[in-house]
């Protein structure tokens, strides 16, 4: 099964068959499972909470999804230098397609591509954790039928979408689905529904570790220090973050201050520093997520003394 030829026929298919405009589709919609869009999805609604009016979370819970995000950056990393499986021959070259604007054909390889070890898929991983997650948390008091049918939806659809891109073989994807809802189950439970994410926090850590164990690398290291940061940061003001925002100033502050940190985690990937830079970077940023809501609480407070 993990063997080059892992495809059995069905993934060259499904992508040999799909032609230039379903692959671009296919490049967008990926883009709901990749680490910016999941981060902008447990990041913002950590912050916004219960503001959000029909799908607001309080901060807890969503901590418990960002804390998903972290814990799929760290397990990806480990599960894919555990097997050490290629992808699919040609999964790093982009599609030629001539009418897409030069302008854009960087951005196009970017996403409609694959490097690196190919089993399991972390975009299936990573869809399954998070959007289902997210979707255990936002129902409150009791499950939605119609947010954890949207989130079988999006994993879905992000599944196919690495297969039809040539970036997957169907197996990676399916595994990387079943790994996801083993870890998300168990996690969920062991959260007492979501409700103590410091537990999920302590979980990414143990995975950060052991990522540092298999090979000191700048993804390795980065992804460490990510969910350190997390941890450190959650322990100091877990007990002082407010569950609920109280008005929309705080809001606007804890998001700019937001925004402030995920630029600087942004600019660590573009530069990439030392690997010590990069540790202390990481948690820094990470850190600054986590703290945002408080900070931003206490800088409207003290705004409202003057």
């Amino acid at each position: 099964m993990l063997s080059d030829d892992r495809g059995v026929g069905i993934s060259e298919a499904l992508h040999g068959l799909a032609h230039d405009p379903v692959l671009v589709f296919f490049s967008l919609l990926t883009q709901i499972a990749d680490v910016w869009f999941l981060f902008l999805l447990g990041g913002v609604h950590y912050i916004v909470g219960d503001k959000f009016l029909k799908w607001g979370i309080d901060r807890r819970r969503g901590l418990f999804v960002l804390g998903l995000l972290l814990t799929y950056v760290a397990l990806v990393g480990v599960l894919k230098q555990t097997f050490m499986v290629p992808r699919p021959p040609g999964a790093g070259t982009p599609p030629d397609i001539q009418w897409i604007p030069s302008a854009l054909q960087g951005v196009f390889a970017s996403i409609s591509t694959g490097d690196g070890y190919g089993f399991p898929s972390g975009h299936a991983l990573g869809s399954t954790l998070v959007w289902g997650g997210f979707a255990l948390v936002v129902g409150k008091e009791k499950l939605s039928r119609a947010w954890l049918a949207l989130a079988s939806v999006v994993i879905i659809i992000v599944s196919l979408s690495r297969v039809i891109l040539g970036v997957h073989y169907l197996v990676d994807v399916v595994v990387g689905v079943g790994i996801g809802i083993v870890v998300l189950g168990a996690l969920y439970k062991v959260t007492d529904h979501g409700t103590a994410p410091g537990r999920v926090l302590v979980f990414a850590v143990g995975i950060g570790i052991l990522g540092l164990i298999q090979g000191v690398t700048f993804d390795s290291v980065a992804a460490a220090g990510s969910v350190v940061g997390a941890w450190i940061a959650w322990r100091a003001v877990g007990d002082l973050t407010p569950a609920h925002p109280s008005n929309r100033p705080e809001v606007v502050a804890s998001l700019a201050i937001f925004g402030l940190a995920g630029g600087f985690f942004a600019l660590l990937y573009t530069l990439k520093p030392s690997l010590l830079v990069t540790f202390f970077g990481a948690t820094i940023a990470v850190g600054g997520v986590v703290g945002a809501p408080l900070v931003g609480n206490r800088l409207v407070e003290r705004s409202g003394e003057r």
